[in-house]
């Protein structure tokens, strides 16, 4: 227990660390922006986290606690109706106060009242929510990243987040492929931590099939030059309105055919990267443009249970879409998959308030896999279920194609 108790306060204060070490190219004011309604200001995001330890541990189970400010519960309250009204998400960026400064003492607060309530009042209730709140804290740090890129990129100026001038490999040749019918077990099945959302364990048949490597961005040109956004034939009915609707003809984040936004800045397209930021319906107009189709969540998850875990992860610092080995399945970019986000069978959501953490979202999105640049190594698992509507983009995901055999 005591060992179990190190690790989880070990990954607490590395947490809370490395959220501000993202906000140390920023200024004050790169905090406050919203360009639309799914990005978030980088201010709100250092408020929410911590409100979210303040509110399901310190104001929840320890007595003595005074609240740093009894108004920040409606200011970063994110979307949980059960514990009050809150601040709709389409005005985070019209909160002028309070001030970044404020948000840091109150980060501050928490974090030393969550150190010294849990140092004095181990047990496993406090662990569990300590632990789910680093993990929550870890998800809010890839959502940073991707709308430091959406805030930068709305900029005329489109500054320059991070100065990568090197990049290694640009290998994207890891495919996979079953032969025979096999049953295996999805979800989490390890002694490690998840969410609710990858519970229960189940067994599942799958069919032969074929995984191939990320489509490139030289396979996205040519899908554009053969007029891929303009043959209504490739697209799902809701989808072809997604084209119409928002005048779409590239990715997002391309300046144009030669050039694209980065968080290393503005950068020529290399034909042989994988192609990033697309949405469900453009990966599926893709595959339909291709004879092919998207894989299953389970098909995905089967593969990455093979594959070892390595890759390109929040901690190398890289945040780019690049695959520095061959044989990686993990990193670098999300892949979509086919599958509607759904319960497993026998699904339980957390207890109380939390159970709002996953459990109402479980309706018109579709699940990703595998991580990207930008996620934190502690969630690089085969369960991990990331989840998205399928007109999003501004996340860091890709395209991987499959075939049955």
């Amino acid at each position: 227990m005591e060992n179990k108790t190190s690790e989880i306060r070990e990954l607490f204060a590395k947490t809370r660390e490395q959220t501000l070490a993202l906000c140390d190219n920023l200024e004050p004011e790169d905090m406050v922006i919203q360009p639309s309604k799914n990005v978030s200001p980088l201010k709100w995001h250092l408020g929410h986290t911590t409100w979210f330890f303040e509110k399901f541990i310190l104001l929840e189970m320890n007595e003595s606690y005074k609240p740093y400010n009894k108004d920040f519960n409606y200011i970063f309250n994110s979307y949980y109706n059960s514990v009050g009204e809150y601040n709709p998400r389409n005005k985070r960026g019209s909160l002028n106060r309070p001030l970044y400064s404020d948000v840091i003492k109150y980060r501050n607060y928490v974090t030393e009242n969550i150190l010294d309530f849990f140092n004095k009042s181990q047990n496993n209730k406090i662990s569990f929510l300590v632990e789910l709140g680093s993990n929550h804290e870890q998800q809010h740090q890839e959502l940073m990243l991707m709308d430091i890129k959406n805030i930068f990129f709305n900029n005329p100026l489109m500054p320059t987040y991070n100065r990568i001038d090197h990049l290694s490999k640009t290998n994207t040749k890891n495919e996979f492929s079953l032969f025979n019918t096999e049953k295996f077990t999805y979800g989490n099945d390890q002694n490690v931590f998840c969410y609710d959302n990858e519970l229960p364990a189940t067994e599942a048949n799958l069919e032969p099939f074929k995984i191939y490597p990320f489509v490139t961005n030289g396979e996205w040109k040519e899908f554009i030059n053969d007029g891929g956004y303009k043959k209504h034939e490739f697209w799902l009915s809701d989808g072809w309105d997604f084209v119409k609707e928002n005048k779409l003809e590239r990715p997002m984040y391309w300046i144009d055919e030669n050039n694209s936004f980065t968080l290393n800045g503005v950068k020529e397209i290399d034909s042989n990267k994988p192609v990033s930021h697309i949405s469900f319906y453009e990966a599926d107009a893709f595959a339909r443009y291709k004879n092919k189709r998207l894989p299953s969540e389970f098909e995905l998850e089967y593969f990455l249970k093979k594959s070892e875990k390595k890759g390109n992860f929040l901690e190398d610092k890289i945040y780019n879409e690049i695959v520095e080995e061959a044989d990686s399945a993990y990193g670098n970019l999300w892949a979509w998959s086919n599958s509607n986000y759904l319960p497993y069978k026998k699904y339980k959501a957390y207890e109380g308030n939390l159970g709002e953490y996953n459990n109402k979202f479980m309706c018109n999105q579709f699940v990703l896999k595998g991580g990207s640049h930008s996620t934190s190594k502690k969630h690089i698992r085969a369960s991990y279920r990331n989840f998205f509507y399928p007109s999003d983009t501004w996340q860091f995901c890709g395209v991987r194609l499959a075939d049955d055999i």
